[in-house]
C-alpha cells in the first residue's frame, strides 16, 4: 500500500468514527431522554444499561483510536510504505463498527411501544416466576396471621434519606428466621418508598436477637425502584 493511499483510508476512517460516535450518542441520549417521559423512568434506566450500548463505545473509540495510531506508522522512518497489517486490523475494526451499529438500531427499536409492552410483560413474568417460584408441596401452608400472637421480640426502622426497596433477599430472610426460631414479617415491600422511621420488619417468637445488619443487609434499596427482582 502506497503513503498516499494509507494516508488518505486511516484519515478517512479516523474522522468519520468520530464523526459517528458523536452523532449516533446524540440521537441516542435523545431517544432516552425522550422516552423517559413517555414510559417509566426505571423502564428506560434498564434499557440505558443494555451491554450493547458499552459495546458499541468501546469499538467504535477502537477503531478511531487505532486508525489514528496507524496512521502515525506510516512512512515510519522514511520507509516510503505502510504496514499492511494494519491496514487488514483498521478494515476488520471498521466491519465489527458497522455490526455494532446495526445491532445498537435494533436495540433501539425496543423503545417501540408494542415492544416495550412486550418486554414489560415478559420481564414481569420472569420476576414474578423468579421470586413467588411454586411450593413443592401444594398442601403445604406457610404462618398464617397467628403468628402475631407471638411475644414481638425484635423490630427494624428505616434510617437514612428516603430511598425504594429494590429486592428482598428471601434465602437470608429466612435463613435468619430459622436460626433464631421465630418468624420474620416484611412489612414494606417490593417498590415501596420508605424514609426516616418506617417500619422495614418485625420478629416474632425469636428465641435470640438478630443482627440488624444483616436484616438490613437483606433489603436492598436505592434511588428508584428497579426491574430486577
Amino acid at each position: 500500500m502506497t503513503v498516499a493511499a494509507a494516508t488518505a483510508m486511516y484519515t478517512t476512517v479516523g474522522t468519520g468514527m468520530l464523526t459517528l460516535t458523536g452523532v449516533v450518542f446524540s440521537l441516542v441520549f435523545v431517544m432516552v431522554q425522550f422516552s423517559s417521559a413517555a414510559y417509566s423512568p426505571r423502564l428506560v434506566t434498564f434499557i440505558a444499561r443494555d451491554p450493547m450500548l458499552f459495546h458499541a463505545i468501546g469499538v467504535f473509540t477502537a477503531t478511531f483510536l487505532y486508525a489514528i495510531a496507524a496512521l502515525a506508522w506510516v512512512d515510519r522512518n522514511g520507509s516510503g510504505g505502510a504496514p499492511m497489517l494494519s491496514a487488514y486490523v483498521v478494515v476488520g475494526l471498521l466491519i465489527a463498527s458497522v455490526a455494532v451499529f446495526v445491532g445498537l438500531v435494533q436495540r433501539l427499536a425496543r423503545l417501540h411501544i408494542s415492544n416495550v409492552l412486550r418486554f414489560t410483560g415478559d420481564f414481569g413474568r420472569e420476576v414474578i416466576d423468579k421470586v413467588y417460584p411454586p411450593l413443592p408441596d401444594s398442601e403445604a401452608a406457610g404462618p398464617t396471621e397467628d403468628f402475631r400472637r407471638l411475644p414481638l421480640s425484635q423490630t427494624l426502622f428505616y434510617s437514612g434519606p428516603p430511598r425504594a426497596i429494590q429486592s428482598l433477599d428471601i434465602p437470608t430472610l429466612s435463613a435468619l428466621a430459622e436460626r433464631s426460631g421465630g418468624i420474620i414479617e416484611v412489612t414494606s415491600a417490593v417498590g415501596d418508598t420508605i424514609v426516616e422511621s418506617t417500619l422495614l420488619l418485625r420478629v416474632y417468637g425469636a428465641q435470640a436477637t438478630l443482627s440488624e445488619r444483616a436484616l438490613r443487609k437483606a433489603i436492598k434499596t436505592g434511588t428508584e425502584r428497579a426491574f430486577e427482582p
